[in-house]
């Protein structure tokens, strides 16, 4: 009983053996992760612009292989992905610590640059002017100064300082054929100063003169019919009170015309405000800034900025 019972529990472990060994989990290929392949599939996905999925992948690159030479250019990937998806804070933070970790390397420059570019685009142009001179005062024979010359005329133009960008854009045009467009946008700048403007104080002063000429003054015709009927009828109003001896009444009209009338001479002075940001955003729009980011053509280990311009 004792024998056959040992030779039942033998089969029965063969079978299973058999059975595992047979089973299709067994022959089932193993997903092996390799440096260079995990590396080309992240940069695969930015290349289409999938940038989420992209610095999962970077992600992935630096966890598995963390000893790699070409983990620092992850890392720039990872940072680039994460500014081209607008994830501007966690894309200052992989710039960050870059710069942190290679600062006497083009790394440091770029990531520089990078942050920057990462305010920039976030219409913090203040912001980004630190980070672009930093980079020309802690660089000076990086090749991406002449793109930071270029990107602090830039900010300069939105910040209306037309002189300052125009000689920015002059020390950018220095750095050879590929800033053309800099020595066009030194010139170009200047014209900024000369052009057509509504004046403010002018505003405001026909409004209070006639409630709604400062509106028609800027081009807002609707506006100044409006604040003209809403004026007239409160004066009409109160004069009419007071005609027939209703002075409380005639007061409180009066009191909330002034509230009107105050507030036509306000809102004048803000249009022309906004007809003149409207004209130099429109004006700067029609320039062209054509500064692009994105890997350098046949570059395995690098990244680079592409820059091309157009002018119409």
């Amino acid at each position: 009983m004792g024998v056959a019972f040992h030779r039942i529990v033998a089969v029965c472990l063969f079978l299973a053996c058999l059975f595992a060994f047979f089973s299709p989990g067994a022959f089932a290929g193993r997903i092996i992760l390799d440096a260079d392949g995990q590396l080309g599939f992240a940069r695969h996905l930015m290349s289409k612009g999938e940038y989420d999925a992209a610095v999962s992948e970077f992600e992935r690159f630096i966890h598995f292989f963390p000893e790699d030479t070409q983990v620092p250019l992850a890392q720039e990937l990872k940072g680039l992905c994460l500014l081209m998806g607008r994830h501007y804070e966690k894309a200052r933070e992989v710039f960050r610590h870059i710069l942190k970790t290679y600062p006497a390397s083009e790394s440091g420059a770029k990531a520089l640059f990078l942050i920057g570019e990462s305010y920039y685009r976030q219409g913090v142009p203040k912001e980004a002017e630190i980070y672009f001179r930093k980079l020309i005062r802690d660089y000076p024979r990086s090749d991406l100064r002449y793109a930071a010359l270029y990107r602090l005329g830039w900010t300069g133009m939105r910040q209306d300082r037309w002189e300052e960008a125009s000689e920015y854009f002059r020390r950018a045009g220095s750095g050879g054929s590929d800033f053309l467009n800099a020595r066009i946008l030194a010139e170009k700048s200047l014209q900024g100063r000369n052009l057509p403007q509504k004046s403010p104080a002018l505003a405001g002063g026909l409004a209070a003169v006639v409630p709604g000429l400062g509106h028609a003054y800027t081009g807002r015709y609707r506006d100044a019919a409006v604040a003209f009927l809403v004026n007239g009828l409160f004066i009409w109003a109160a004069v009419e009170s007071f005609e027939q001896d209703h002075e409380v009444l005639g007061g409180m009209l009066l009191f909330l015309e002034a509230g009107w009338y105050s507030g036509n001479i306000y809102s004048a002075v803000g249009a022309a405000h906004k007809h003149n940001r409207r004209v130099r955003d429109a004006y700067r729009r029609g320039l062209g800034d054509r500064l692009h980011l994105g890997l350098l053509a046949g570059g395995k280990d690098s990244i680079g900025l592409g820059l091309t311009y157009e002018f119409r």
